[in-house]
């Protein structure tokens, strides 16, 4: 009986306490949409739209040319089954449809996102699309459209935004999106494959995003009243002198990522003022970066990742104290480590000079970078040692994550909140051993990166004072004295790289109290002494402890002094060994056996027994109810 009762409480504890994660979680999903997502689905982010006291019915013409565009598509999931289910239906009320309250004109099709409800539509844009005459707005992104797009679409008279990304359209574009008046196009994330278009045409466009895509060929002509051009991680190539063609100074948001376009950057960047975004990562420009950068005053992010540039860091960035992210890493660039990046781009959170040409030494004027969460000086040539300054890194010693809004940014016209184009900064980490990219859990990261330089001298006490810091790579560099006692302090690591390097002593005990370590390296120096008796460290390869002679103990199989003596002779341990594996397997066996016959019994019993069973199914359902009243009752008396 009482085992009985134990069972019953565990069973009713355990609902009530797997309803609680549940609720959590979802509060926590709830909570945190806004702040995760890169776009915010047009269907939620809109306000409704307020209707007149004289309700203005659906025009019949946009009503009819609803019901035509809705037979070209397949809507799996019945999605719009409410589309035209009665003939006296007001297609203003139908499901993501929204029309003048005034005139009855359909100026709104919202039919975004619907994987978000769990439905998406599958077909192609025809001719029907003509006939929206009053139409404003048109938002087919994440959908499984295919085909070309209608050409009737861009000569809508109305048609303003134009949003239908993350599908599978292709076929040719631009011979008719030259004749358009809308002004917000976006058809990233397609399959469109067109040699490159002549962007002077797009004089009505200030928003153009071409990305991921399949376009190619030079760029040759762009508009001059642009706002925000991508035309990222396509296949153009050809030089980047049509910037300077963007003369009305509009210009804010600048991607041509992930291209092959090649030769310098043009000395006419004053012309973009109002520019607060640059990428020309992962392209094949060289050369010195012009004079004309100290104009980019408003600059917040700079990403210059995997070119050919070279020369000295110009002295004109340190003007753009805007500067929150800035990549130059993957280059040429030479000389040493300039100062005035320590003084004048204070409001940094990601610094990336690795894969370069800098020597000198690391200047302590960098400690002033308060801010900062991700530094990555690797593979250079610097010097000297690490600023023991280190602690005034104050992002780096607190402890816990910063918002995730800290690594987005949004651009765009503040007029039309859809037209936003939304960018969340990528960097490329050394982790583990590999180079990965962190995009969207950049926000979560906290690293330092110093290896494969000449550093000398001590690892200084202080950088145990970086408690939030995840990530730390000193590996190969000339660094000697003992790691420093403290490092436990340092919880919140889960990637610690000292390897190569000549260290001496003993691996410091507070190590093992580092409970969410999930990477040391500590291989080739001169350690020695016993490894720290922990979970984590002994569960480590034996490599990651490898060209340090003096080490002993586990995980590696090297005995310290006076570990012998306590080591039983091998054919007793084997005979033993033996004993204990052939009483564990016929504990599995008795146990599977008690337990089929117990259930079989059971069973037996219910089926012979109409009463008993009564009894136990009435008594379940009994215990169901109760555990669920008191479930409802405990959430709304803790959550409401």
């Amino acid at each position: 009986m009482i085992i009985s009762n134990m069972f019953h409480n565990k069973v009713k504890h355990s609902h009530v306490l797997i309803i609680i994660i549940v609720w959590s979680l979802f509060q926590c999903v709830v909570n945190s949409t806004t702040s995760t997502f890169v776009r915010i689905p047009t269907f939620l982010a809109k306000q409704p739209v307020a209707k007149a006291d004289k309700q203005i019915k659906c025009i019949d013409k946009d009503q009819n040319a609803l019901l035509d565009f809705k037979v070209g598509l397949e809507d799996p999931y019945n999605y719009i089954s409410d589309w035209g289910t009665k003939k006296e239906d007001d297609c203003c009320t139908w499901t993501r449809v929204t029309c003048d309250n005034q005139t009855g004109h359909v100026t709104e099709l919202d039919l975004s996102d619907c994987y978000l409800e769990g439905s998406q539509f599958i077909g192609s844009i025809s001719d029907d699309i003509q006939h929206f005459s009053s139409l404003q707005k048109l938002y087919l992104d994440d959908n499984q459209l295919n085909g070309t797009i209608s050409k009737k679409m861009w000569g809508l008279p109305s048609l303003f935004e134009l949003r239908i990304t993350s599908n599978s359209l292709g076929g040719a574009t631009f011979e008719n999106i030259g004749m358009s008046s809308i002004e917000f196009i976006n058809i990233s994330s397609n399959n469109f494959s067109e040699k490159a278009p002549d962007i002077s045409n797009f004089n009505a466009s200030a928003v153009l995003d071409l990305s991921s895509n399949n376009f190619y060929g030079p760029i040759t002509n762009v508009s001059s009243s642009l706002n925000l051009l991508n035309l990222s991680k396509n296949k153009f190539y050809g030089g980047i002198s049509f910037l300077c063609q963007i003369v009305d100074g509009l210009l804010v948001y600048l991607d041509l990522s992930h291209n092959l376009f090649s030769g310098q950057i043009p000395d006419c960047l004053w012309q973009l003022k109002a520019l607060q975004f640059l990428n020309l990562a992962n392209n094949n420009l060289f050369g010195k970066l012009p004079a004309s950068f100290k104009y980019l005053n408003l600059l917040d992010v700079l990403d210059l990742y995997n070119n050919n540039f070279s020369g000295e860091l110009p002295l004109s960035l340190k003007n753009c104290t805007n500067l929150t992210f800035l990549d130059l890493g993957a280059n040429k660039f030479s000389g040493n480590m300039s100062v005035w990046i320590g003084e004048n781009l204070l409001g940094l959170y990601a610094l990336s000079l690795g894969s370069n040409n800098l020597f000198g030494p690391i200047p302590l004027e960098f400690c002033q970078l308060v801010n900062l969460q991700i530094l990555d000086l690797s593979m250079n040539n610097l010097n000297g040692t690490i600023p023991s300054c280190v602690n005034n890194l104050t992002s780096m010693v607190q402890q816990g994550l910063i918002t995730l809004e800290h690594n987005r940014h949004h651009y765009g016209l503040s007029s039309t909140p859809s037209g936003l184009s939304d960018y969340v900064d990528s960097a490329i980490v050394q982790w583990q051993g590999i180079r990965r990219e962190f995009t969207n859990n950049l926000g979560f990261l906290k690293s330092i990166d110093l290896s494969h330089n000449n550093l000398a001298g001590k690892i200084p006490n202080t950088l145990t004072d970086l408690r939030g810091l995840l990530a730390l790579n000193l590996s190969r560099n000339a660094l000697h004295g003992e790691i420093p006692k403290k490092i436990g302090k340092m919880k919140d690591l889960l990637m610690l790289d000292l390897s190569r390097n000549q260290l001496s002593g003993e691996v410091p005990s507070s190590i093992s109290e580092m409970f969410l370590l999930s990477s040391l390296d500590v291989s080739y120096n001169n350690l020695s002494g016993r490894i720290p008796s922990g979970t984590q460290l002994q569960s480590f390869e034996n490599s990651s402890y490898t060209g340090n002679a003096g080490l002993c103990g586990p995980p590696i199989s090297k005995y310290c002094p006076g570990d012998e003596r306590f080591q039983m002779p091998s054919i007793i341990g084997d005979e033993s060994e033996g004993h204990i594996d052939q009483l564990e397997r016929w504990f599995y066996i008795g146990g599977a056996i008690g337990f089929a016959i117990g259930f079989w019994l059971v069973c037996s019993a219910l089926l012979i027994s109409h009463r008993g069973r009564h009894t136990f199914f009435h008594f379940m359902d009994r215990s169901e109810n109760w555990v669920h009243v008191k479930v409802v009752v405990f959430v709304c008396h803790n959550v409401f």
